[in-house]
């Protein structure tokens, strides 16, 4: 078995073409890590802009500041107070009626807290201004007023048909688990999550990888032999699956180690143990996690998006004649679920859509999908480890077994 494998994982590195396009994605994605860090912005303790390199000293900076009721009370009043004073505060709304140095050093300096509590003060209410809504939260209780923010949310989506009335429960227990906000710099932890898009490239490029795996030996016409010898319908065909799968680890794992540890290198580790609410503070988040688990949460359902593509491309690979068949219908497969939006359609429609492996790139936080199954209620991701690992399972077992009864000369 493992002369096999070994046989396998050198045809599938010997080919040209994997190894260019394994290089131009690679590129490429090093492209966007650059971009990420250059386009990085931060406020100075002056007040002004910095970017790039720079921003990230200024982000390494930032104290972790906890959310307690008497920070949320005293940045309220701070901010009262400027209004008031006529050395700090300003007609300008566009300003939130301070000063352009005051609003710098104050409101820009601090913006995530600032959006934490307008967020969980206003609501979905834009009719009220900063200065108004502060004025009407005074000695009100921060998480109390955020608790009844995110049942309106709930309430939204009920009535969206994102979820059903009877699973807001769900989601209300989750959030009662939300305590102890924090909020400072988390830069390396949020550059890996909003990088978890970029899973769109990994994945037809995976597809190129295994396309050939059994459709390359139909094309040459080596499948006459091969499944005529001692191992052909026995272990060759679970030495294929198993190198494909391999080759899928390698290339997922080996380019976001690459990327994760310059970004770690450049940002720094610091922000791991922020909830994972302060990476959006404009949004309710009613997951209670880590921003370090978030990140792991996020990658191995990228990973999970990435095997089952894999898996799909073996059962296609162990049907068609030709490995340009099975790429052209994969990059159908990858491409049309990103043109098909859940808005689109109804309960069911959301549900099912957001299964597809391809859609694993729209994942986010502040969702409320859940799903049903006998006896409980789970969330999205739990779902999609559910559906990803019988998938695997299925399609792999398929491929395999069309490959071995495959009928040669025909």
């Amino acid at each position: 078995m493992k002369r096999l494998v070994r046989y396998e994982w050198k045809k599938i590195w010997g080919s040209r073409m994997n190894q260019l396009t394994v290089l131009g994605c690679s590129m490429f994605l090093l492209f966007c890590v650059y971009s990420v860090i250059a386009q990085t912005s931060a406020i100075d303790e002056n007040g002004n802009s910095v970017y790039g390199t720079e921003a990230v000293k200024v982000l390494k900076e930032l104290p972790t500041v906890p959310v307690t009721q008497e920070t949320v009370q005293r940045t309220i009043r701070e901010y009262l107070d400027c209004t008031e004073d006529p050395a700090a505060n300003s007609d300008r709304e566009e300003l939130d009626f301070l000063n352009e140095e005051v609003y710098g050093t104050l409101y820009r300096r601090n913006r995530d807290l600032f959006s934490l509590l307008l967020t969980n003060y206003q609501g979905s209410d834009t009719t009220l201004n900063m200065k108004e809504v502060f004025q009407k939260s005074i000695g009100k209780d921060f998480y109390e007023s955020r608790r009844e923010q995110v049942r309106i949310a709930l309430d939204r989506s009920v009535k969206n048909g994102i979820i059903l009335e009877d699973q807001k429960d769900y989601w209300l227990k989750k959030d009662a688990q939300v305590k102890d906000l924090k909020l400072g710099n988390f830069r390396f932890w949020k550059n890996m999550i909003d990088s978890a898009g970029w899973i769109i490239l990994i994945i037809p490029l995976i597809c190129v990888g295994t396309a050939p795996v059994f459709a390359g030996e139909y094309q040459s016409r080596a499948d006459s032999l091969l499944l005529t010898m001692r191992y052909g319908k026995s272990r060759l065909a679970g030495a294929k699956i198993l190198t494909a799968f391999l080759y899928a680890t390698a290339v997922y794992w080996g380019i976001i180690l690459v990327y994760s540890g310059i970004y770690l290198m450049i940002c720094g580790p610091q922000g791991a143990t922020l909830p994972i609410q302060a990476y959006d503070t404009s949004n309710p988040i009613s997951y209670h996690m880590t921003m370090w688990q978030a990140v792991l949460l996020v990658v191995f359902l990228n990973y999970g998006a990435v095997l089952c593509m894999t898996a799909v491309t073996l059962l296609l690979s162990s049907v068609f004649k030709n490995s340009y068949g099975v790429i052209i219908v994969d990059f159908l497969l990858v491409l049309i679920p990103n043109f098909l939006y859940g808005n689109a359609g109804g309960y069911l429609w959301k549900h099912v859509l957001a299964l597809l492996p391809p859609k694993i790139s729209e994942f986010r936080f502040t969702d409320y999908l859940v799903y049903h199954i006998p006896g409980r209620v789970i969330g999205l991701p739990s779902m999609l480890t559910v559906v990803y690992i019988l998938c695997i399972a299925v399609f792999a077992l398929a491929s395999g077994y069309a490959f071995k009864k495959h009928q040669v000369n025909r």
